[in-house]
């Protein structure tokens, strides 16, 4: 367990979610960190579901509102299309994000654990592989809800430090109001998790990363 890219000095990075608020409950202090030292962190998001179209623009709107509190910039990988990633043919979801790692030559790229007990998080972490194949950058996976993915024993095999930056991550997070409403999300159970990993992983609060390919 190291403390991740303690004295690092990243350029680009990528953060890739499969819907609205999954990339701040998993990385939002990291990328808040990261974004804070200067580099351009984008957010890419691959669906943004909803019943109506309003809830879309809703969702939409809180997202982008989380990223700019991280100093991040966001994209809409299937736009506001309201589309579910499992309905989104492999195929055209990695076509998607070739596109973005094309645009942005990640030197590290972030996405769900394919541990995830959520299906749409385990098709974005194929996807973002499969994207990666010819690109040379580091790529670690996060859990975006620990509580329910409690049951895999796993946190991973390194931690970064986000005191500094845990009250931006939680500002992320209630920014995406309409799943605070719904109780989806918990910012208070989010501030326990940090402190629980940080007392892990020797530091105040942190998160907990897998390292799928890591340069040294």
């Amino acid at each position: 367990m190291v403390r991740l890219l303690e004295g690092s000095a990243l350029g680009r990075v990528l953060a890739l979610g499969a819907h609205p608020d999954d990339i701040e409950l998993g990385a939002g202090g990291l990328l808040a960190r990261l974004a804070r030292a200067g580099a351009r962190v984008v957010m890419a998001v691959a669906s943004v579901p909803g019943p109506t179209p309003a809830h879309v623009e809703e969702r939409y709107a809180e997202a982008k509102r989380a990223a700019e509190l991280i100093g991040a910039q966001l994209i809409l990988v299937c736009g506001l299309e309201p589309v579910r990633v499992e309905d989104v043919p492999m195929h055209k979801l990695v076509g998607k994000l070739d596109s973005i790692v094309a645009d942005e030559r990640p030197q590290l790229v972030l996405t769900h654990s394919v541990r995830d007990v959520h299906f749409d998080h385990q098709l974005v972490h194929h996807a973002t592989v499969s994207a990666l194949r010819r690109t040379p950058c580091d790529l670690l996976a996060f859990t975006s809800t620990p509580e329910l993915n409690a049951s895999s024993n796993y946190l991973g095999e390194c931690f970064a430090d986000i005191t500094d930056t845990l009250e931006v991550k939680l500002a992320a997070v209630a920014a995406h109001a309409s799943q605070v409403a719904k109780k989806s999300v918990d910012v208070e159970s989010c501030r326990d998790l940090a402190r629980a990993l940080g007392r892990i992983g020797g530091m105040q609060y942190a998160e907990a990363y897998e390292v799928k390919r890591l340069r040294i």
